[in-house]
């Protein structure tokens, strides 16, 4: 007959317990050779004076203990793994210092190296590149604090960046949260730069959405500078597509692989990380480029350098002056 006192305890155990899946029978066999062992050993060193209650509550409680070891093992054995971090950007360029601190670890940037959701991006004298997916391009000024919240979502919290979207409908689409609000790109190139209160959007080559806190958006196009301080909105419009305001991020490009590329690829990079535009001396040199292959690897933190070994090599002058790169003898 089984004591009321034991059914109780039972019942309370199995309620804190809560509910759990059902162990192997590998298990249950171990948690019964165990509570076996326990009261066999508990068995041969009673004494025969304990009176048969104090008996009944030892052996409860070699049950209860054993069940509860029983119970601990199997929690142990399957506990749930942890989530996997989620994949935001490689680093793909740097220069100088930088770190990457997620919670409380922190790391030197490295070539390749995975940035992860949470990570907070600091560069001192340093500049950095990362990709996001397979075409979008971010560039990080130096003197900048960035925090990476997912895939598609950055914070700029000080400094600079610029983002090259790689063309209308590049994935992932990335929004960028500033003081002034959220800015969002359509097929662009654009900086944004956040000093205290002020947020600076200026605008390359096709448009951008900038949304403010009560939800009203702002479309900023191709040559516009919008800067935000609360509620003043300053603009400037018809801005050069080059210039030293730009050239920070040309000097923190990926490297382009030129070897076996052509020609006329190596002008279209050159042109759009500079905001160059191009014109050929004379229209039979246009086709040719796209024949004339390239090999090698070129330096890439030297636009003019770059120009003179491709034009050396190949015996074809390049040449950028005033916004314009020139392709041929003038």
């Amino acid at each position: 007959m089984t004591h009321p006192d034991s059914e109780r305890s039972i019942e309370r155990l199995i309620k804190l317990a809560g509910a759990r899946d059902m162990p192997t029978p590998e298990g249950m066999e171990r948690a019964r050779l165990a509570a076996r062992e326990s009261w066999s050993r508990m068995l041969e060193q009673r004494e025969p004076g304990l009176s048969r209650a104090f008996r009944f509550k030892a052996m409860l409680g070699f049950a209860v203990a054993a069940g509860i070891a029983a119970l601990a093992l199997f929690t142990w054995t399957h506990r749930p793994a942890p989530a996997a971090r989620e994949l935001v950007a490689r680093v793909a360029t740097l220069t100088g210092d930088a770190r990457l601190q997620e919670g409380r670890s922190e790391a030197i940037a490295r070539l390749a190296l995975p940035v992860h959701a949470g990570t907070t991006l600091s560069t001192g004298e340093g500049r950095v590149a990362l990709t996001f997916g397979d075409s979008l391009s971010l560039r990080v000024d130096r003197q900048t604090r960035l925090r990476f919240d997912s895939r598609e979502r950055v914070t700029l919290l000080a400094g600079a960046l610029y983002v090259d979207s790689g063309g209308i409908n590049a994935v992932p689409a990335l929004r960028i949260d500033t003081p002034a609000g959220a800015v969002r790109h359509v097929g662009t190139q654009f900086q944004v730069r956040v000093t205290g209160d002020l947020t600076l959007v200026r605008v390359r080559e096709g448009r951008v959405l900038l949304t403010g806190p009560a939800g009203a958006s702002t479309d900023i196009g191709a040559g516009d500078e919008l800067r935000v301080s609360g509620k003043n909105l300053q603009w400037q419009r018809g801005l050069a597509s080059f210039g030293e305001d730009w050239e920070w991020s040309a000097g923190i490009a990926p490297a382009l692989e030129i070897e076996n590329r052509p020609l006329a690829e190596f002008i279209t990079w050159m042109a759009r990380e500079h905001g160059w535009q191009v014109r050929y001396v004379e229209e039979s040199l246009q086709p040719r480029t796209f024949d004339i292959r390239l090999h090698g690897s070129l330096d890439q933190h030297d636009s003019t350098a770059m120009l003179e070994r491709v034009a050396l090599v190949t015996g074809v002058p390049l040449v950028a002056r005033d916004g314009v790169l020139w392709v041929g003898a003038r």
